[in-house]
């Protein structure tokens, strides 16, 4: 149980910390609904899948598989919003794998 809410509370985290941009320009709310979704699911992947040994390096894997086919989908109807969304992943990809093994490593222990 300790393991579901360290995954929920990092993707959450990590799904408020990408609204930030969306935030300022005002976007759709069914839009950042969905992002918010899409950082609790590839937490949860992130958390469930091992690629790498290395949490940021897994972390920032996962998130791109992820996010590749939203972003290539979202590339077709509005093309400058392909690379905010793959740098968002980028960027909160490493830190949010980090930060989901840490929790789950001292979720584990305690």
């Amino acid at each position: 149980m300790k393991d579901a809410w360290v995954i929920f509370v990092v993707g959450l985290v990590a799904g408020l910390s990408d609204l930030i941009p969306l935030v300022m320009v005002g976007a759709p709310l069914l839009s950042m609904v969905a992002l918010v979704v899409f950082w609790l699911v590839a937490v949860l992947f992130m958390a469930k899948t091992t690629l790498f040994a290395n949490a940021l390096l897994n972390g920032l894997v996962v998130a791109v598989l992820i996010m590749l086919p939203l972003v290539l989908t979202v590339y077709t109807v509005n093309p400058k919003d392909f690379l905010p969304m793959l740098s968002m992943a980028v960027i909160l990809g490493p830190l949010a794998g980090a930060a989901v093994r840490r929790g789950l490593r001292h979720a584990t222990v305690r």
